[in-house]
């Protein structure tokens, strides 16, 4: 039987394709550009089709890296974006616009449904809260605005769901429609007890179950690729996992001794609590991390919404000429640096969950040179990721040790260092650059019964570790620092609601 699994891993800028030889390791990775459009401020979104498109012109490159062909693939595995939604018609291909996980244009929505006691009653039924991030309020938004969708609503036809969804949709020809239980957890209508749909959630946002996925196991039968672009007709597609799953999946985090934590387009930080589901506060989400051979196991996960965007965001407007060599820049900034920033682009999440949160930056005087910002911004990543690891760690009981970073930011060794001395916590970033992606082809093999749990340990990546270097009565005064900037924030945006 072949031993070639690919991974796609559907992320924020690229969907990037890792093909793994289970007896030789990974051979081979590509990524593609993923389009995001940004038409009014807050927006964020996608054509559906360019995550298929993406999907497999990245496999394709993969392949061709490798020296293999799509007949030499056992089975592939998505690790998807998440809270990503859209809507299409099973018939035909009439697709809405995708809406990302960082788009805050339902906030009007969520605001009436608060009216509407909706939020108290997802808290009750699920481990999150109500927010713009979560996938309920896109749906609706699509319903309501989505025009072209009226036929297929009319008609039965209509089909709701995130990335993998509907990629999975498309390489089967219509014949699978499912997602899995991980996934399900972050749209605020699966019900995280029964591990069901909940008709009660469903119709708080006028939404039909039987335009929601099937509910399958991460790792389970999602069919044969049907598709013109892909020349066989064997490959199954045996797994779909949320993308920061996939990550904590790689990194061996199988139990609660250690925090995950990868940063791309936002940052992802989560402790696998196993089958033991602790109680949702309202602050740190409880996700069903995913349901392999034996049973459900649950995630506590607190996301940073701007990493790799604010990093972006540096260097569209010029701050930053070459991203790859800031680390060494911001060690070069001279003297003390009295500017701060908390790079809140798209909302503030975890524990303070300000939906409408501007980016802020405190401090600027006429001696401030665009260096100073450059530093300002990767502080208020550190810190904002740090506020959210601490946050993970009290809820074990401060019986955390590590945390184990991945993705591209997680490459800046300013940052990595700057995370080290915040949490006065060994910080190990894996060496493994692809880790979502790797996480996925790892359990398409699992899921196609080439490998088993015991067996994670032979493919366990390098790391390099970074230990913390600063005082206790240095970091005390740093984060005394950012809690005011927090509170100069949160009193700012009251002036103007």
């Amino acid at each position: 039987m072949n031993q070639i699994f690919i991974g796609i891993d559907h992320g924020g800028t690229n969907t990037t394709a890792l093909v793994l030889d289970l007896n030789k390791g990974i051979l081979s990775t590509a990524s593609i550009s993923m389009p995001k459009y940004t038409p009014k401020d807050g927006w964020v979104e996608h054509s559906p089709d360019d995550f298929l498109d993406t999907s497999i012109q990245a496999c394709d490159l993969a392949l061709k890296k490798a020296e293999l062909k799509w007949s030499d693939v056992n089975s592939i595995a998505l690790a998807n974006q998440g809270e990503t939604s859209m809507a299409w018609d099973e018939k035909s291909n009439l697709f809405s616009t995708a809406i990302s996980w960082e788009d805050r244009r339902t906030e009007k929505i969520c605001n009436e449904l608060k009216k509407e006691n909706v939020d108290q009653l997802i808290r009750d039924k699920t481990g999150i809260l109500l927010d713009p991030y979560f996938s309920a309020s896109k749906f609706k938004w699509l319903l309501q605005n989505e025009k072209k969708l009226s036929s297929s609503i009319k008609r039965k036809h209509l089909r709701l769901g995130g990335t993998d969804t509907y990629v999975i949709d498309r390489l089967t020809k219509g014949s699978v429609f499912a997602t899995d239980k991980g996934t399900a957890s972050r749209t605020s209508l699966l019900n995280i007890y029964s591990g069901e749909w909940d008709e009660e959630l469903t119709s708080a946002f006028n939404i039909e179950t039987n335009s929601l996925p099937n509910l399958k196991k991460t790792i389970d039968d999602y069919g044969l690729i049907n598709h013109p672009n892909i020349p066989s007709s064997k490959i199954k597609i045996t797994a779909d996992v949320v993308d920061a799953h996939a990550a904590l999946f790689a990194h061996g985090c199988v139990d609660s001794s250690r925090i995950k934590a990868t940063y791309g387009t936002g940052a992802f930080i989560e402790i696998n609590t196993g089958k033991k589901m602790l109680k949702p506060d309202g602050l740190l989400p409880i996700f069903i991390a995913w349901e392999l051979n034996k049973g459900i196991e649950y995630t506590i996960e607190g996301g940073v919404f701007s990493v790799g965007s604010t990093i972006d965001w540096l260097f569209k407007n010029h701050f930053l000429k070459d991203i790859n060599s800031s680390s060494d820049l911001i060690e070069n900034i001279k003297g003390k640096n009295s500017v701060f920033m908390i790079p809140s682009f798209t909302g503030l999440s975890a524990p303070h969950w300000i939906s409408n949160a501007k980016a802020i930056i405190n401090g600027i005087g006429l001696d401030t040179t665009k260096e100073d910002i450059i530093k300002a911004a990767f502080d208020g990543i550190a810190f904002q990721c740090a506020e959210v690891i601490n946050l993970l760690a009290q809820k074990q009981d401060n019986e955390i040790f590590e945390v184990c970073a991945d993705g591209g930011p997680a490459n800046n060794n300013y940052l990595m260092q700057k995370q080290s001395d915040l949490l006065n916590m060994e910080v190990k970033v894996s060496k493994e650059k692809n880790m979502t992606a790797f996480g996925a082809a790892l359990l398409a093999a699992l899921g196609a019964n080439q490998i088993k749990l015991t067996d994670l340990k032979d493919f366990a990546v390098d790391y390099e570790t970074f230990t913390p270097r600063i005082s206790s009565d240095q970091r005390e005064y740093e984060w005394d620092i950012w809690n005011k900037n927090i509170q100069i924030l949160k009193g700012d945006r009251k002036k103007y609601e």
